[in-house]
């Protein structure tokens, strides 16, 4: 039997809640599964991982290092240089026509017309 657990959070009226929960494992037996053995939830981590049963403060410190990892934003190292040119206005038209009923309704609403 070993121990295994699983923090996240949720933003809950505006705020990061936590949430710590703690599971018996029993790796020895193939048919049984995981057993839920503590729950807690709070906007102060320690405060969640005690509510929870979890007093070992290197394996909360451990579980908030995974948490943090996990919910780190993923930035780019470079970001891609885009060059922007000015496109010059030519005489060509756009090549989706606009069928007459629709201009019609366009014209009532007070809206202009792409051709």
């Amino acid at each position: 039997m070993k121990y295994s657990y699983i923090a996240y959070t949720k933003l809950i009226d505006n705020k990061i809640h936590y949430f710590v929960k703690k599971f018996m494992t029993f790796p020895e037996y193939d048919a049984v599964g995981d057993v839920q053995v503590g729950y807690g939830m709070h906007t102060n981590f320690e405060i969640a991982c005690n509510i929870c049963g979890i007093y070992d403060s290197t394996r909360s410190k451990q579980l908030l290092i995974e948490l943090e990892q996990r919910n780190r934003p993923i930035i780019p190292n470079r970001l891609p240089i885009i060059q922007v040119s000015r496109l010059q206005r030519s005489g060509v038209k756009h090549p989706v026509q606009i069928s007459g009923m629709v201009k019609r309704r366009l014209v009532e609403t007070g809206a202009e017309t792409l051709n």
